[in-house]
């Protein structure tokens, strides 16, 4: 008994430390003198645009790509300044207490973007903060082709003719760990293996290498961009199609005044974007998300209820027919891993993307919960053979019945469920 309320308290322990895997690539090219920075991406998020910004409170006007809450995922400005974003594991972080604490990335960013020139003029302003962003790296280059690797807690300037980057922290990467990040590793090969490549193109063609495009529904990359830091030209490229782009002068976007576009309406129709905004998950279907919510609460009382349940009434098994009181201790185990599952489901997203059975990108309990689903294919039939004793037999009380009953029934809208998202799909 011992050994199963420790396994519930490491369920909930667990839950507390999931992290979400995303995945994004950046590149800075500097070819016969002018230098570029591409970016990829790679999101599930529906409604992405790119805006342009007057100077408000500084020198230099902008090109912002991002979504609908007008956070400045990237861009770049007058000076030939250009930025994007990468998620990381969060990093722990030591304050400085003679420095002011900026907790505002939104205003963090754009004060950068529209009073800085060159990456040195980025590192000596946020070396006056903390920047308590500890999820996230920024990348910023200049038309003078340096470039600045913003960690949470750590500024380096380089000035390397090509540089890539994905989502790590390169002061604590080694070069062996950065090429477990697969689109880092095409980036990589792609840099060894076109040395003498001059064109223009090869900024482009280096994202597209690194661009995301998984088997499974066709998802990844959510927008591209190559930033000419020189000309003051910007691409633009639409989930992972590198056949259409659009292209913006930022001087003379900014002439027509602050504006914007949905990069919905400005591309061609997309195949599949298409399939990813039809794919439903708990992250984009109220109904889904509800559900597992629902499920959270039912399985946190069943496992609460059947093991009191079962300490009450502990007694020998006296027929052979009769529906074994143990399997209460198999409802509780069941539900506690449910649980744990279902949270999982309602708030990590890429497990509904990433080929089945999920594999995180280092280790962690996320590797095994991927195997839950076949769990429940096996326990199904047994479980529903032992509801039905149990509906017959007199030991258990109607409330238990209906609570066995409902479980059952759930668990085989989850089944169902994990078949829709292909979480059985492992060949």
């Amino acid at each position: 008994m011992k050994v199963v309320i420790r396994f519930v308290i490491a369920v909930f322990l667990t839950m507390l430390l999931q992290v979400d895997s995303l995945a994004c690539s950046m590149c800075k090219v500097t070819i016969n003198g002018r230098t570029y920075l591409g970016n990829n991406e790679d999101s599930w998020r529906i409604g992405s645009r790119v805006w342009f910004e007057n100077k408000t409170f500084g020198n230099f006007g902008a090109v912002y790509v991002g979504y609908g809450d007008n956070f400045p995922q990237g861009g770049m400005n007058e000076a030939g300044l250009a930025f994007d974003g990468l998620t990381i594991f969060p990093k722990a972080l030591n304050l400085d207490p003679t420095k002011a604490t900026e907790t505002n990335p939104n205003k963090f960013i754009r004060e950068i973007m529209q009073n800085c020139t060159t990456v040195e003029d980025v590192r000596n302003y946020a070396s006056k903060f903390n920047r308590p962003f500890n999820g996230g790296v920024l990348f910023f280059a200049d038309k003078f082709g340096k470039y600045l690797v913003m960690e949470p807690d750590t500024m380096t300037i380089g000035n390397n003719a090509k540089y890539i980057i994905a989502n790590f922290c390169p002061s604590t990467t080694s070069d062996k760990q950065k090429l477990n990040f697969e689109r880092y590793k095409r980036g990589n090969d792609f840099l060894l293996n076109h040395t003498t490549d001059t064109s223009s193109n090869y900024c482009l063609a280096l994202v597209d290498t690194m661009h995301e495009c998984r088997n499974k529904i066709g998802d990844g990359t959510m927008y591209s961009f190559i930033a000419d830091l020189e000309e003051g030209n910007f691409s633009l490229y639409f989930y992972h199609d590198f056949k259409h782009n659009k292209e913006f002068n930022l001087k003379t976007e900014l002439a027509k005044g602050n504006h914007s576009f949905e990069m919905l309406v400005i591309f061609p129709p997309n195949t599949d974007y298409k399939k990813l905004v039809d794919f439903k998950t708990p992250q984009n279907n109220g109904t889904m998300r509800l559900f597992l919510i629902c499920c959270e609460a039912l399985f946190s009382f069943s496992a609460l209820f059947f093991l009191i349940s079962f300490l009450r009434n502990r007694k020998p098994v006296l027929q052979v027919n009769s529906a074994n009181p143990k399997i209460k201790i198999l409802l509780v185990v069941v539900s506690a891993i449910l649980l744990y599952y279902a949270n999982v489901l309602t708030n990590n997203q890429a497990i509904f993307y990433f080929p089945s059975p999920y594999h995180d990108w280092r280790f962690s309990m996320l590797n095994i919960a991927a195997y839950i689903p076949f769990l429940m294919l096996i326990l199904i039939v047994p479980l529903i053979v032992q509801n039905i004793k149990v509906l017959k037999t007199t030991t258990w009380t109607t409330f238990s019945k209906y609570l066995f009953t409902l479980n059952s029934l759930t668990y085989l809208a989850l089944i169902f469920m994990f078949a829709y998202w292909k979480l059985y799909n492992v060949f």
